[in-house]
C-alpha cells in the first residue's frame, strides 16, 4: 500500500540528485545560442576565474562521466547547443576578465568538494567551454535575464 508512493519519491530523489546536462559547444554553424566572450570591452556579464578566495561557486574537473553535473561535447547531440564566438553579434556577450570587479566570481578547484563538476571526452577544456556549458548557471549568479 505505500510501496508506490515510496517508489515514486525514491525516483524523484534520484532523478533530481544525478541529474546531468550534455551540452554542444560549437565553433560555427548553428546553435541554440550564440555567446560572444571578449577579453574586454563591454558584454552582458563579467566573469572571473579565481584560484581561491571569495566566489559565486566553485568548478572543477571530472574524468567520470557519470559524476560530471555538465558534459561538453563538440559533435553530437545534447540537451542544448552553444555556438561560442570572440567577436561579431551574439544573443549573449560575456566579458572574461583576469581579475577586479565582475558580476560572476567562480572559483576553479583541482581538488575537493566543488559547486559543479565537469566532464569532457577531450584532454583539455577551455575557459571558454566551461562558461559555455555554465552558461544557465552564470546567468542565475548574475540575475540577467534573456
Amino acid at each position: 500500500m505505500y510501496f508506490k508512493p515510496f517508489m515514486f519519491f525514491l525516483v524523484i530523489i534520484n532523478t533530481n540528485l544525478f541529474a546531468q546536462e550534455v551540452v554542444v559547444v560549437k565553433d560555427s554553424g548553428f546553435g541554440d545560442i550564440d555567446l560572444v566572450i571578449k577579453d574586454s570591452g563591454f558584454g552582458d556579464i563579467d566573469v572571473v576565474f579565481k584560484d581561491s578566495g571569495f566566489s559565486d561557486f566553485t568548478v572543477g574537473i571530472t574524468d567520470s562521466k557519470s559524476r560530471a553535473d555538465f558534459i561538453i561535447k563538440k559533435t553530437g547531440f545534447g540537451d542544448r547547443s552553444v555556438r561560442v564566438k570572440n567577436s561579431g553579434f551574439g544573443d549573449i556577450e560575456i566579458i572574461l576578465k583576469e581579475s577586479g570587479f565582475s558580476d560572476v566570481d567562480i572559483v576553479f578547484k583541482n581538488s575537493g568538494m566543488v559547486n559543479y563538476l565537469v566532464y569532457s571526452d577531450e584532454e583539455y577544456i577551455t575557459k571558454y567551454e566551461i562558461i559555455a556549458a555554465l552558461l544557465n548557471v552564470i546567468k542565475k549568479y548574475a540575475d540577467f535575464e534573456d
